[in-house]
C-alpha cells in the first residue's frame, strides 16, 4: 500500500508564502549592506531601499526620517526594522489614477485634455518636491503631443500607469 501524502492545511500554504516573501525581502534589503557581515543597512541608504521596495517617499520626507532615526540613536536598519518603516503611510506611492488626473485637471485651464508644456514645467518646478530638468523632460517626453505642443494628460496618465481598463 503506498503511503499517502498528508494534505497540506491552509496555515501551512499561508507560512509558506510569508516564508518565501520574507526570503525575497531579506534579498533585496541585503543588496544596500555595507558590510556583509553584518545584517543591516545604514540608515542614510533608506530611501533607496524604500525605492526598490516599491515605495516612493519625497526626499525630504525621508530625511526627517532618517534624522528622527538619528536622533534616538538608530544608524543601522535591521530587515525587522525595515519592514515596520515600509508599513508606516509616508512611504506609500499614490498611484490613484483618478486623484492623478484631477490634479491634473487643475492645470488644463483650456479644459481640453492638456497642458501646455510651459506651463507643466514651472508647476514641476515650484509645486511640491521640485523636480530636476532632466526628471521634468522625462515626464513631458511621456505625454507630448507633438501636434498641439502640449502634454496629453490620459496618454501621459497611461504611460505613468498603465492603460485604462
Amino acid at each position: 500500500m503506498a503511503e499517502e501524502e498528508t494534505p497540506r492545511s491552509v496555515g501551512d500554504l499561508t507560512r509558506d508564502k510569508v516564508n518565501e516573501e520574507l526570503q525575497h525581502m531579506n534579498e533585496l534589503f541585503s543588496k544596500f549592506k555595507d558590510n556583509s557581515e553584518l545584517d543591516t543597512v545604514h540608515t542614510n541608504r533608506l530611501l533607496q531601499v524604500l525605492q526598490v521596495f516599491g515605495k516612493n517617499p519625497s526626499q525630504m520626507e525621508c530625511n526627517k526620517r532618517v534624522e528622527a532615526l538619528k536622533g534616538n540613536e538608530i544608524f543601522e536598519l535591521t530587515l525587522e526594522d525595515f519592514i515596520k518603516i515600509l508599513d508606516e503611510p509616508w512611504t506609500s506611492i499614490n498611484n490613484n489614477r483618478n486623484i492623478i488626473h484631477k490634479a491634473f485637471d487643475k492645470f488644463d485651464h483650456e479644459k481640453d485634455g492638456y497642458i501646455d508644456i510651459e506651463k507643466f514645467r514651472e508647476i514641476m518646478r515650484t509645486l511640491g518636491e521640485p523636480l530636476s530638468d532632466e526628471e521634468i523632460d522625462d515626464f513631458i517626453q511621456l505625454g507630448v503631443n507633438e501636434q498641439h505642443k502640449k502634454l496629453d494628460i490620459k496618454h501621459l496618465l497611461n504611460e505613468l500607469l498603465g492603460k485604462e481598463e
